[in-house]
């Protein structure tokens, strides 16, 4: 049934679609503002107090342990079993199963509009002897293939990308709070300019028309926390 969709149903989906992963961004917000909150407070509880320090001994010789001695191998050491690599880039999803797909949520991060490729940024040239040529420039990326038939399979991973947040919104939250506190050293605005990211339609459920703006205000406070070096 996912390539019997039609392009007009198909609109009609992603303009409902679109308000909700809106909405769901704004509550991530919020639950990533309270995350760093508390590891931001931990951190200070633990630097009030006494620090332990555990350094781990590198260079000591670990005998592997025999196989057959009734106890599994270490892991690391000399003679450890390693597992096959296996990979899973190529493989056609199961569209029976949607729990095995790979769909990951977009968290749609604002991008700095300071970051300067490398290809354009400027060059230190020195002031003694000649001066060497430009570095040639970066070659074409070849264009992205969409497949037409493709487009329904994607719709519909972006439905279980949405389910699996609502199903489990922790690592999701956690996976936010380490970004944006991650880039706040480098652009402090990006929290807030999440909050203000609009959303790619205007369109609203109408059985819930106040969703999203209920959302805008659980997550409005969330915005300050990670600029906030206090």
């Amino acid at each position: 049934m996912l390539t019997a969709l039609p392009k007009k149903l198909r609109r009609q989906i992603v303009a409902w679609l679109c308000p909700l992963e809106h909405a769901v961004r704004k509550l991530l917000l919020a639950e990533a503002a309270e995350i760093h909150r508390a590891h931001r407070e931990a951190a200070l509880r633990a630097a009030a107090g006494p620090r332990i320090i555990r350094i781990p001994l590198k260079g000591m010789y670990v005998h592997p342990q025999r196989v057959g001695s009734g106890s599994a191998p270490l892991r690391g050491a000399c003679g450890a079993e390693r597992r096959a690599p296996t990979s899973t880039r190529h493989r056609q999803p199961d569209l029976s199963r949607p729990d095995s797909w790979r769909a990951r949520f977009s968290l749609a991060l604002p991008r700095d509009p300071r970051l300067v490729p490398d290809s354009r940024a400027p060059r230190i040239r020195p002031l003694w002897g000649p001066t060497p040529p430009p570095p040639p420039p970066p070659p074409e990326r070849a264009p992205r293939v969409i497949r037409e038939e493709d487009a329904p399979f994607r719709l519909a991973r972006r439905f279980e990308a949405l389910r699996r947040v609502l199903e489990n919104p922790k690592p999701h939250a956690e996976r936010l709070a380490h970004i944006l506190a991650r880039e706040t050293r480098r652009w402090t605005q990006i929290a807030q300019r999440y909050w203000w990211r609009p959303c790619r339609t205007n369109d609203y459920d109408r059985d819930d028309p106040t969703l999203v703006r209920d959302a805008l205000g659980a997550s409005l406070k969330g915005q300050y926390v990670f600029s906030d070096s206090s």
